[in-house]
Parts: C-alpha cells; sequence; structure tokens
C-alpha cells in the first residue's frame, strides 16, 4: 500500500528549524532507497510525506526512525491507499523487481507527425498489452528528435508486444516518419535524490 504521512509539528518553528537536517538526512537516506516517493511543507503548516509501497510494519519502521518522532517533534497520520496508476517514471516499488523502463530516441525531420504516429502505437499498447505502467512522449528542445519514455511490468510483458500485428503495423508507420530510431530496455540501478 501506498500511505500518506501528514505531519503536525508538535513543537515551536525554532525546534523544527533547529532539527531540520537531521530530518532531511533522513528524507534523502529513505528517498535514495525507494521508500519515500514526495516529500515537503504544507502550507500552514506540517509536512506530507507519500512512502512507496510498503506494508504496515515499513511504514512503522520508517516513521520511528524518523528525528522528528523521535524527538516528539512531530505527530503523524497515515493514511493508505492501493496504487492502480502512476505516471511512467514513479517506482513504487520500494526495492528493486522486475520492471523495465523502455528508452526509444528517434530523430525526425516532423516531430508531430513522429509524435502523432507514436502516439497511436502507444495507445494502442495501453489498450490491449499487459504489464504496461504508461509512457511520456518527449519532443527535443531542438525539435529534432522525439522520445518514448515507458514502463513495463517486466522485460516478457514488453517483448510480448511484437506479436501483435497491429502494435507491429503503428510501429512501423511511425518509424517512416523518422530518419532513425533505436530503443533499449532498462533496470533502475540506483536513485539519488537532490541533496537540499
Amino acid at each position: 500500500m501506498i500511505h500518506v504521512l501528514t505531519l503536525t509539528y508538535l513543537q515551536s518553528r525554532d525546534v523544527v528549524d533547529a532539527h531540520m537536517a537531521g530530518h532531511k538526512e533522513w528524507l534523502r537516506t529513505h528517498a535514495d532507497q525507494g521508500r519515500i516517493l514526495l516529500s515537503g511543507p504544507k502550507a500552514g503548516g506540517g509536512a506530507v510525506i507519500v512512502t512507496a509501497d510498503l506494508d504496515e510494519d515499513q511504514v512503522t519502521g520508517l516513521i520511528e526512525s524518523d528525528p522528528w518522532h523521535e524527538l516528539g517533534i512531530a505527530s503523524y497520520e497515515t493514511a493508505a491507499f492501493e496504487a492502480r496508476f502512476a505516471s511512467p517514471g514513479v517506482v513504487t516499488a520500494p526495492e528493486p523487481d522486475d520492471s523495465v523502463f523502455l528508452i526509444n530516441v528517434a530523430t525526425t525531420d516532423s516531430p508531430a507527425e513522429s509524435v502523432d504516429a507514436l502516439a497511436e502505437a502507444v495507445e494502442h499498447v495501453s489498450a490491449t498489452a499487459a504489464g504496461f505502467r504508461g509512457s511520456r512522449l518527449l519532443t527535443s528542445v531542438e525539435g529534432d528528435a522525439i522520445v518514448n519514455f515507458a514502463a513495463w511490468s517486466s522485460q516478457e510483458e514488453f517483448d510480448a508486444i511484437f506479436e501483435d500485428p497491429e502494435f507491429t503495423a503503428r510501429y512501423q508507420a511511425f518509424a517512416k516518419t523518422t530518419t532513425g530510431a533505436k530503443y533499449r530496455l532498462y533496470r533502475t540501478s540506483r536513485v539519488i535524490t537532490p541533496a537540499r
């Protein structure tokens, strides 16, 4: 389950600020380890943390390891939900799993035409393919290339799309709009979050 942790300050702002460095180090450590997906201050005081897909014991351990919890600086209210949809690039598993990321880079003289053609292929996949988690189509700032960044549950499920003649026909139509295209599959090796 994904957990949303709502932190309420129990101490004055001076005490919160005095222990901010330790709390930020805790946040970064757990973000780099894939346990925390998002965090930040709330308007009006307090903060919100969104965890990866953790069980209740993992969330309890996470909270108890926060210096703010140990020092009685903040209380934690938790709400859990099952994550059925996530934007491509958001990895909710706290540990490496079988998921793969596709990065498909294509050079083109007509980015709008190439994006439209690739979108047709990806929309077909989104309606028919098992294991598809979503795609983000990007156009280079210079307008000479497009990138498809897509997430898949496994390499086997990604490979299966090439057995679908409807997909391959749409992908070939896309390829005709490009001057060259190449894709690779990737797995997460390491996560490094901003040091701030």
